[in-house]
């Protein structure tokens, strides 16, 4: 079925489809005009002779003049037919040196028509420089009726070339700047927003001489006809240029000596790792030779041993070791090793399972990110496809549900959360009778995540715009929305910010939510521990608010049901954006509307534990069987029931008010029957040992992820077609880089922050 956003576009491209040939000489002449109308102003005579003697532009006049585009579109009215002719005179007439001498006289001298005109002067010169300019710019391409209007040219040929100096003359000794021309072309009433790359003298400015030029074009009586019917696409035009490489800024030399002090630390602690495991390693083969000697065997305890003296021949090796490591860096060994990469790198890869630990949980956490990073993956590969209306066939599948609702990955997150933290508490509190140090359950907390965060912030802020470069990337040098408003994301209330205001690293509302869960779930571990009923209570308030504030919004302000439905958004196409940002910001972000995954994890803790000291009964299969059902035909609903639905606003509240709940009561019954030993082969797929040092990188990669992933897509040079295999191997990419850089990251930051964090505790507690 096709959808009806895709119909409006095609209906669009019908009318753009009589114009095809019009982007084609737009194009042509651009290139003529933009460069050799500056030169005429100055040596008429001599670039007519340059413009006849060029083979190519010949070529092209010739293609001009002889061109019969009314006989290609033999579809088209009398009307468009007789429009069309008459416009193939006047572009054949602009071809004439003449209008080009006659076209911008009045633009000034500066040193960029000097070397506009110097560049036409050396194309057929033996350097190849001035071609490459030309060659560099961003050319029609086919597919046009597929949505392909954005044209990239060759980014690094136009930065690349440095043109020659005119003897004896400031003229030349110019770069290539690269520049982005905007012409929203307007026909019968459709608007198409071409992009064309542009290649400049760096000594040009688009706001001055190319300004001028665009503006010029509209005003030439060779092109009436043409101004009548594409109304304003000159002067309408925008010119932007890309900037020099930018410098480092102040703030990002800062943060690279933080980063390098990390380091540094890491080297002095992994080198006193290594130099102690080399000693001991001496050690223990100076032991077997001695022992060797006197026909003794050596255990393991006589190495154990050393520093204790045991034996004569032993002391004697442990005080050259001694002398070998100072007592001062003996002493601030516990400290150093708090960053020594082996140590932390081997408690990471440890998949040794001890008792009470929940092996499942494990695989859920690393099998929803890999969720996320699907759903960003494919969202930013939206940004460089060049064929936009076929894509919108492709996503229209059943099975992209799972791509489109997505945002469930972030439940699952909600839900360990609450569970985890209910089922620490709950089994602490059994056994010191309640009694938990509530000062350190925040202290902890905090220290545990922010550190980190605030890191990766830093970097993102201040270095990730130094990370590429290309015709996508950014030009600014640091991002002002984190420069500005960081202390949002330390106070954790940004997921408060409205997302049409550009939020701080706007991934990180989840981490905003969960802290703020976090600060309140005391409210319930408390009463659900002493007074039971009391806590049900409240898990039913809170659940009831949560429903009623994602029912009365959605009905309210008509917000979407995601992005699963897209027939309401094909319906809403022109409001498409505000209807999003309205979804994300009052209900996609705030905690009263995302809470009730996290309660159905702080209920199913304690329904667990109660169970185990209880001491209940294995479940029977009528029950087992009957729990997959149910939780199965609830979650697959929630997932897939948007599909090619025409869900009315009563119907959308009810939806938006029920799925996040519905999806982690589903969850929940997995998670409950591997823990109780009854998941079967689900628990044993979830609990593979290879998946519990990813889990561990898991909020590391939820940091660096987005980062790794527009990093990639900003610096690429061409636009390609969408297709699920080309979006499958950059899933895949980026799923092994982004924990690639999780690996760095927990290695350098989070992990010693953690054993720090473990030492201050110990030392202060003893």
């Amino acid at each position: 079925m096709v959808l009806r956003k895709e119909k409006v576009f095609r209906l669009k491209i019908r009318t753009f489809w009589k114009m095809k040939f019009v982007i084609y000489e737009i194009f042509i002449f651009l290139v003529l005009n933009i460069h050799s109308s500056l030169a005429d102003s100055y040596q008429n005579r001599r670039n007519q002779d340059l413009f006849h003697n060029y083979d190519l532009l010949k070529l092209i006049k010739k293609s001009a003049e002889h061109v019969h585009i009314s006989q290609s579109l033999k579809s088209i009215s009398v009307e468009d037919k007789d429009f069309l002719k008459e416009f193939e005179k006047s572009l054949s007439e602009s071809f004439k040196p003449e209008f080009l001498s006659d076209s911008f006289s009045d633009v000034t001298s500066n040193k960029c028509t000097e070397d506009l005109k110097y560049l036409y002067e050396n194309i057929r010169s033996p350097g190849d420089w001035a071609l490459k300019m030309l060659d560099s710019y961003g050319k029609p391409e086919s597919g046009i009726l597929a949505g392909n209007i954005k044209w990239l040219g060759a980014y690094d040929e136009c930065v690349g070339i440095q043109s020659v100096s005119q003897k004896n003359a400031s003229v030349g000794n110019f770069r290539g700047k690269y520049c982005t021309l905007q012409i929203p072309l307007r026909l019968e009433n459709v608007s198409i927003p071409i992009s064309t790359a542009v290649c400049l003298p760096d000594s040009c400015n688009p706001n001055g001489t190319v300004s001028s030029i665009l503006q010029n074009y509209k005003s030439n009586d060779s092109f009436s006809i043409f101004e009548e019917r594409l109304e304003s696409i000159f002067s309408n035009a925008t010119l932007n240029c890309k900037v020099p490489p930018k410098k480092l800024t102040t703030g990002a030399i800062a943060v690279i000596c933080l980063l390098s002090i990390f380091a540094l630390l890491t080297l002095i602690g992994s080198s006193i790792t290594a130099l102690e495991y080399y000693l001991k390693a001496k050690l223990s083969k100076k032991c077997q030779c001695d022992s060797s000697d006197r026909g003794k065997a050596v255990n393991s305890s006589d190495v154990e041993n050393v520093s204790q003296g045991e034996t004569d021949d032993v002391t004697l090796v442990g005080t050259e070791e001694k002398r070998v490591l100072p007592a001062g860096i003996e002493k601030s060994k516990p400290f150093f090793n708090c960053f020594c990469i082996f140590t932390n790198g081997q408690k990471i890869l440890n998949t040794a399972s001890a008792e009470g630990q929940l092996p499942s949980l494990h695989g859920i956490r690393f099998l929803s990110m890999t969720w996320v990073i699907l759903g960003h993956t494919y969202a930013s590969m939206s940004s460089i496809v060049n064929d936009s209306a076929e894509a919108i066939g492709l996503i229209d599948r059943w099975t992209f549900q799972v791509i489109l609702n997505s945002f469930f990955s972030v439940d699952s997150f909600f839900v360990l959360s609450g569970f985890l933290i209910g089922y620490l508490y709950f089994q602490q509190a059994q056994k010191t009778d309640g009694k938990i140090p509530w000062l350190y359950f925040y202290i902890h907390r905090y220290i545990r995540l922010t550190p980190v965060y605030m890191i990766v912030l830093a970097f993102y802020t201040t270095l990730s715009p130094f990370l590429g470069s290309g015709p996508l990337w950014p030009d600014y040098d640091v991002i002002v929305e984190c420069k500005n408003n960081f202390w949002w994301n330390i106070l954790y209330i940004n997921n408060f910010k409205s997302i049409t205001s550009q939020p701080c690293m706007p991934w990180s509302w989840y981490l905003a939510n969960d802290m703020q869960f976090y600060v309140i779930s005391p409210l319930f571990l408390i009463s659900l521990w002493r007074w039971p009923k009391i806590g049900y209570s409240l898990l039913g308030l809170f659940f009831s608010i949560t429903f009623a504030c994602n029912f009365v919004l959605t009905y309210e302000y008509d917000i979407i049901a995601g992005f699963g439905n897209n027939l309401q958004l094909a319906k809403g196409a022109p409001n498409f954006m505000p209807k999003i940002n309205s979804f994300f910001d009052k209900i996609y972000y705030k905690p009263y509307t995302r809470i009730g995954p996290y309660l159905v994890g702080l209920f199913l803790a304690y329904y667990i534990c109660k169970r185990k000291w209880n001491k209940s009964p294995s479940l029977n299969w009528v029950t087992l069987a009957v729990g997959w059902i149910v939780a199965s035909g609830i979650t697959l609903t929630c997932q897939f029931g948007l599909y090619h639905s025409d869900l009315t606003t009563l119907e959308t509240a009810f939806y938006n008010a029920l799925s996040r709940t519905g999806f982690a009561l589903g969850l929940g019954w997995v998670i409950f029957v591997c823990v109780i030993g009854q998941g079967g082969v689900v628990n044993s797929i979830l609990s593979w040992k290879a998946l519990i040092p990813l889990s561990r990188l898991t909020y590391c990669a939820y940091l660096v992820h987005p980062i790794v992933i527009v990093t990639y897509f900003s610096s690429v040079r061409t636009l390609s077609n969408f297709s699920h295999i080309n979006a499958v191997l950059l899933y895949i990419g980026m799923l092994v880089m982004s924990y690639g850089a999780a690996m760095v990251t927990t290695l350098l930051f989070e992990s010693p922050v953690i054993r720090l964090e473990r030492l201050i505790r110990n030392k202060l507690a003893s």
